[in-house]
């Protein structure tokens, strides 16, 4: 039971508190064991050295003004250090507290040690330079005093921290001290923020940063800090020339819960002062205590289930001790379970009911603990004793029991024979016994009453070669008694049993690229003679060979995992007494990668609109996910493919999903910058090595168009001249305007928004052709405002009409009014007329054209040829046609064009293409029997869509 370390060294800093969990038990059967905790405190040594928070102080103060004055204060002066109080150069020296009063603080030197009690006090000593008879320091807080004024220098000293520990550990730090001229006393005074408030828990180290005054001077002086009251036991520190305030010593949240300290700052003219509010925050610092170490109780055996034996109290120095009490461990297993204790109360009850028979006394560990962070505990012991009654547990007459049984034993065959007593009568003596464990299987059945052990499954050496039992005797009183031995039973095979695979299925890996002869399975099979081994079933093209002697099972032919996956073998064993027994071997061919992916398609189609949204899936003509399959004939990772596109600029548009081959935008696409992609794909499997396909496929998409561009007009503003006379349906412009987008032919639709007045024009609003729709009573002039939509998005054009009277120019048509004539339903291109010009000039260049177009009819521009266009016409649609048609001369130097203007009327003559019709179908009609011959039953009418004699 000897606790000892290891060869691990402690470390208090790190760790000062260890709880072990220690645990005994005894060698009997079952072991019982019990377990306490152990606290080991690290004590500490003296193995770190005092750390000074700075090793180099560089200081400023002011220099005295007036020789014979101190230097911060109006008090009369200090004495001087005589030449006896001061030390050599070599010499340290250190002061008490009653020694430096008086003086004038300069500045603190903090250090230390992160040991603890006497190991971690440190006293300061001084060793001057420069400034010797000029300083000391206090040899408790570090704080640096100076005996007299200065005149503007440079003093050097050093300062040393001792601990207390034995041996003694050291350190030194320099501090520059400058001495510099005094603000003028005019000099206007610092300023500082209002008072502050600061926060530091109880376990925070010395060094640690615990707030920062801020003052500022108008005239940018020096400024001096100092801590001039709430600090009795110098527990902070703060920067002369910072207002740094650090923790000088760790403090204790239960001796003081908060600080209000007193700032100066002075500029050595000038001085203000200000506070900092320190709150400590309390920390688990304090283990709490019970009451007794050792409560002590009697109770009777009979006490009913949830009395309460007694009531644990116990303390917590810390500010919020909220405690909780818990069973920890306990001299017997038992206890554990009896015996409970209410977390709250430290209430401890009975949890189960006492038999002092089993156990008289109840030794228990309890615990407490408090709510902390991390939780301190503290544990005492309980000592439960428990009054005796008269009862009697069931007795074994054999501490162990001990048997062999055969193998091939039947069930039911008896294997062994419990018998206990009991010392008491009647029920309370009446015993039935029972399996309470180590019965894998349920092999075996226990007769209740007369406590025979016996065969209750087939026995099986494979699974278990020997049992042990636990048998438990337990007796009809109330409550009931019970105990239990061990039944060690042991399986042994006999002289003329069969063979007996160990294992009736076995499974087996190999790789198909294994070569021939290769290891496969082994065949354990127990028996008493020599065997041999066949494969009876399920070797498939006489793969595998089983060695007839050993039952070692290897390869004969290549294996193909692509062929056969598995193969499931009957193997027989037959013993020198012919005796055989059977197993099946299941082998599983593991795959290789030695199959190329490939391609279920050459070449892949989808669509996707160019307003989808980044990572929109590609579909296809039918609305699916557009997936480019391949297949790999291995298995596994080495079937599992990745698709890569070979191109780099779709590679910007496009990805491809490495599990789904389905394809996806990673960027927003254009209709109008690219209508469709075309690439190619590779796809590599996973395998080791990789295998790539040997062929790549071709993946065409098309960028579906939507409506998100404006139609635009040819021009924003249009200028025309429309000449009297002019006719109905004479054409004035004809507008265009283009659409980025792909819509139809037909889609933009032409209107006039406004300026169109008395509606002397109109516009086709399909074709953008603007004609005159009334033309009499026309003004001089018109402006127009026409728009072009494709539905969703228009644009606007002005139109500039001018209408002017046209000059007689001296051009006339040969004819006032042509005639023309064409057979309907023809599609021949034929001439109609020929209209002829007067009083044209030798050399003169005429233009004809029509001024109401059809697309029915043409015109030459310089021969007036008319022309039909070979569209077929149909008279009962339209029989006439009134063309305008205009002969335009262009002479250069004319300023206005000599213009001419003729009617010519085609006449569409009327073929035989109608049938006639029946209207009004169908006729009824009443015949008497006793009409004559010729008389008047209905009259029908017909009528043809023909002309004249054809209709």
């Amino acid at each position: 039971g000897l606790i000892s370390t290891t060869t691990r060294h402690l470390n208090r800093e790190i760790q000062d508190e260890y709880i072990l969990e220690v645990q005994i038990s005894d060698n009997g059967e079952p072991k019982l064991s019990s377990t306490t905790r152990v606290v080991v405190t690290v004590e500490d040594i003296n193995d770190n050295s005092p750390e000074f928070e700075q090793t180099f102080y560089k200081i400023q103060i002011p220099a005295s003004p007036d020789f014979n004055q101190p230097m911060f204060q109006n008090d009369e002066p200090a004495e001087d250090l005589d030449v006896a109080d001061a030390a050599d150069d070599d010499i340290w020296e250190s002061y008490s507290p009653d020694q430096v009063q008086g003086l004038d603080r300069v500045m603190r030197a903090l250090a230390y040690d992160k040991d603890i009690g006497i190991n971690g006090e440190i006293s300061y000593s001084i060793r001057s330079g420069k400034g010797r008879n000029k300083f000391r320091i206090d040899n408790t807080t570090g704080m640096v005093y100076a005996s007299k004024g200065f005149e503007a220098g440079q003093y050097e000293i050093s300062i040393k921290a001792t601990d207390g520990g034995n041996p003694a550990k050291s350190t030194t730090c320099r501090v520059s001290i400058s001495v510099v001229p005094p603000p003028p006393a005019t000099s206007a005074p610092p300023t500082v923020k209002p008072p502050q408030t600061a926060q530091i828990t109880e376990n925070d180290y010395p060094g640690f940063l615990v707030g920062l005054i801020q003052a500022t001077d108008v005239d940018n002086d020096y400024l001096w800090y100092d801590i001039v009251d709430g600090d009795p036991r110098n527990e902070f520190y703060i920067g002369r020339d910072n207002g740094n305030i650090l923790l000088a010593k760790q403090l204790d949240f239960e001796t003081q819960k908060e600080y209000t300290l007193n700032i100066s700052v002075t500029d050595a003219v000038n001085t203000i002062y200000t506070q900092l509010n320190v709150s400590v925050i309390d920390i688990n610092d304090h283990r709490p205590e019970f009451s007794d170490m050792l409560y002590k109780v009697e109770i009777s055996e009979s006490v009913a289930v949830g009395t309460e034996i007694l009531k644990l109290s116990a303390s917590d120095k810390d500010s919020e001790g909220k405690l909780s009490f818990s069973l920890h461990a306990a001299r017997n297993k038992i206890s554990l379970q009896t015996f409970k204790v209410d977390s709250l109360s430290g209430s401890v009850t009975l949890a189960y009911g006492l038999d002092r028979e089993s156990l008289a006394e109840h030794l228990l560990t309890v615990m407490v603990r408090d709510g902390g962070t991390p939780s301190k505990r503290n544990y005492a012991r309980v000592l439960i004793i428990v009054h005796d009654q008269n009862d009697h547990t069931p007795q074994f007459s054999e501490k162990i029991l001990e048997g062999k049984v055969f193998e091939s034993a039947t069930v039911g065959s008896a294997v062994l024979r419990a018998y206990a007593i009991d010392h008491d009568k009647g029920e309370n003596a009446r015993i039935t016994y029972s399996i309470s464990s180590g019965n894998v299987g349920n092999v075996f059945s226990i007769d209740p009453d007369l406590g025979i052990i016996q065969v209750a499954r087939e026995l099986d050496l494979s699974v278990a070669t020997e049992y042990t039992l636990y048998i438990r005797a337990t007796d009809h009183g109330h409550p009931s008694l019970s105990t239990t031995i061990p039944a060690h039973i042991m399986l042994t095979m006999a002289d003329n049993a069969p063979p007996r695979f160990v294992e009736k299925e076995i499974a087996a890996e190999i790789y198909e690229d294994k070569p021939l002869g290769s290891f496969v399975a082994y065949l354990n099979v127990r028996s008493t003679s020599s065997l041999q081994f066949e494969i009876v079933d399920g070797n498939i093209n006489e793969s595998f060979m089983v060695s007839p002697s050993t039952g070692v099972i290897i390869t004969q032919k290549l294996l193909d995992y692509e062929t056969t996956k598995f193969y499931n073998l009957t193997v027989k064993a037959v013993n020198m007494a012919s005796a055989a027994a059977i197993c099946n071997i299941i082998i599983h061919i593991l795959d290789k990668n030695d199959n190329v992916p490939y391609f279920l398609q050459a070449i892949y189609s989808g669509t996707i609109s160019e307003a989808a949204p980044i990572d929109s899936l590609i579909l296809t003509n039918t609305s699916e996910p557009l997936v480019i399959k391949a297949f790999d004939a291995d298995s596994e990772i080495n079937a599992l493919l990745h698709f890569d596109i070979v191109e780099m600029l779709p590679k910007r548009y496009f990805r491809i999903d490495s599990n789904t081959g389905a394809i996806r935008t990673i960027r927003s696409l254009d209709h109008e910058t690219f209508d469709k992609f075309s690439f190619h794909v590779t796809v590599t499997d996973l395998g080791n090595p990789k295998l790539s396909s040997e062929t790549t496929a071709r993946v065409d998409i098309a960028v579906s168009d939507v409506n998100d561009c404006t139609p635009r007009f040819e021009h924003s503003v249009y200028n025309v001249t429309v000449l009297l006379p002019t006719y109905k349906n004479v054409a004035v412009i004809q507008l265009n305007a283009t659409d980025l987008d792909s819509v139809e032919s037909g889609a933009l639709r032409y209107s006039i928004l406004e300026g169109n007045k008395m509606k002397v024009f109109s516009i086709d609003s399909s074709s953008g052709l603007i004609t005159v729709l009334e033309p009499e009573n026309m003004k001089p002039s018109y402006k127009l405002q026409v728009r072009v939509s494709d539905g969703q998005f228009s644009s606007v054009a002005k139109i500039y009409i001018r209408v002017e009277q046209s000059e007689n120019s001296g051009l006339i048509f040969q004819k006032s009014v042509y005639e023309g004539s064409i057979l309907e339903n023809s599609t021949k291109i034929l001439t109609v007329c020929v209209v002829n010009v007067l009083g044209s000039a030798l050399n003169e260049h005429l233009e004809f054209r029509i001024l109401n177009p059809t697309n029915m009819f043409s015109i030459g521009l310089t021969s007036g040829v008319i022309r039909t266009t070979g569209k077929r016409f149909d008279r009962e649609v339209k029989d006439n046609y009134e063309l305008i048609v205009e002969a335009r001369s262009h002479m250069p130097e004319r300023e206005r064009p000599r213009v001419a203007h003729v009617i010519v009327n085609v006449t569409v003559l009327d073929i035989n293409d109608n049938c006639p019709m029946f209207v009004n179908l169908p006729y009824y009609a009443v015949v008497s029997v006793d009409d004559e011959k010729g008389s008047v039953i209905a009259k029908v009418h017909a009528i043809d869509m023909d002309n004249n004699e054809n209709g």
